[in-house]
């Protein structure tokens, strides 16, 4: 006998089982208002207010909504505390210079400071309003400053130090927007400039000793577009730069200062640009290739002022009575004055050697960046023998 009920007959297909239909019960809720699981697990939640159709929230405990509510009232005053927190006015006063003396000198520094802060809040008052400030305004202002700043000097002078922890003196003192730049952007004056920090590439033609100085020749390795498009050709590959270098050389020094001062083009065109300085191609400013130190003329003018020195001090003779009345004779003293002589004009030479500045050498075919400091503008893109 099968279970539920079922008949099997021999030889007929298997009835199904049929699966229990279960009806779940209502939402229970414990005395916090939270549901508690189900009995079934497997089933679907029931919607709110259970099974009866009725979807309002599920019903809460006096407790429960005593404590929300006293939840809430302290988030209200939590908020209304902050917000009275964050409109309140600021206080806080900058205290004046006080020099050491009687309680009299001490009121009359609070009175100069109080009337200070009020000259200062009337001419922020006028800049508020777009009104520049009087002079009768500046006058005051002034005055009271020198008062305060006198009062401080004194108090400085007992101690004979000035008042470094003083932060008055990033305040606001005439007025009106500090934080408001005078400057505001400027568009192009055209279409084709050259602004300022851009560079021209360039090779250099001519060499460079430091030697002497001198004239420069280099030509512009690059085509150099406008800066507000970057499509305008205004200087074209080939133009030629004349420039001059700087002689003076110190000891150690191992770069030469560069001044290119005009701009020759294609066509015969030609541009002054001042004295814009010259950088090799990683930005550093100057030309640097190769420094001769003349360490060998250095350590062989040493050598022979050794070699000198010691020659003179062997021509001396041993004793300078050579002769049976114990007077010198004429080849001692002669040689004694040549050897003295030699050796000071031998030291005196190679002295001036030693002192002697590196020489400093670029050779041709030295690739740089001429930078540009002031902006270049052109009335039209370059065109050759458009003149």
């Amino acid at each position: 006998m099968p279970l539920g009920g079922e008949v099997a007959a021999i030889g007929a297909a298997p009835i199904p089982p049929v699966q229990p239909t279960i009806v779940p019960g209502p939402t229970a809720y414990d005395a916090n208002g939270v549901p508690i699981a189900p009995v079934n697990p497997d089933m679907p939640p029931m919607p709110p207010g259970g099974s009866t159709g009725n979807y309002g929230p599920p019903p809460v405990s006096p407790e429960v909504s005593a404590r929300r509510q006293r939840l809430e009232a302290m988030r209200q005053a939590k908020d209304a505390m902050f917000a009275d927190a964050v409109r309140a006015p600021t206080n806080i006063k900058m205290a004046a210079a006080r020099s050491g003396g009687s309680p009299g000198g001490q009121t009359g520094g609070d009175d100069t400071s109080a009337r200070l802060d009020a000259v200062r809040q009337q001419i922020a008052a006028n800049a508020a309003q777009g009104n520049a400030p009087s002079a009768a305004d500046l006058q005051t202002l002034a005055a009271l400053q020198g008062q305060a700043g006198g009062a401080g000097g004194g108090a400085a002078g007992g101690s004979g130090q000035a008042n470094t922890n003083d932060i008055s003196r990033f305040g606001n003192k005439a007025g009106g927007d500090r934080w408001q730049m005078s400057s505001a952007p400027q568009a192009p004056r055209s279409k084709y400039e050259l602004r300022a920090g851009f560079v021209i590439p360039g090779t250099l033609i001519s060499g460079i000793n430091s030697e002497l100085p001198g004239q420069i020749v280099a030509q512009v390795s690059q085509n150099v577009y406008d800066t507000p498009t970057g499509k305008y050709l205004i200087i074209p590959q080939g133009a030629r730069l004349v420039g001059e270098y700087s002689a003076q050389v110190e000891y150690g020094q191992s770069r030469v200062l560069i001044a290119w001062q005009r701009i020759i083009f294609p066509d015969g065109k030609a541009m002054d640009i001042g004295s814009m300085p010259g950088a090799d191609s990683a930005g550093y400013a100057g030309f640097k290739d190769k420094v001769n130190n003349h360490y060998l003329r250095i350590f062989g003018s040493a050598l022979i002022m050794s070699g000198v020195t010691a020659g003179a001090s062997l021509s001396q003779p041993q004793s300078n009575f050579n002769n049976n009345n114990g007077r010198q004779s004429a080849g001692s003293a002669l040689s004694e004055a040549l050897g003295q002589q030699l050796g000071q004009a031998t030291a005196m030479m190679i002295q001036k050697n030693l002192t002697v500045a590196p020489t400093l050498t670029i050779r041709p075919g030295y690739r740089f960046n001429v930078v540009v400091l002031k902006d270049l503008t052109f009335s039209k893109p370059y065109r050759a023998f458009d003149y």
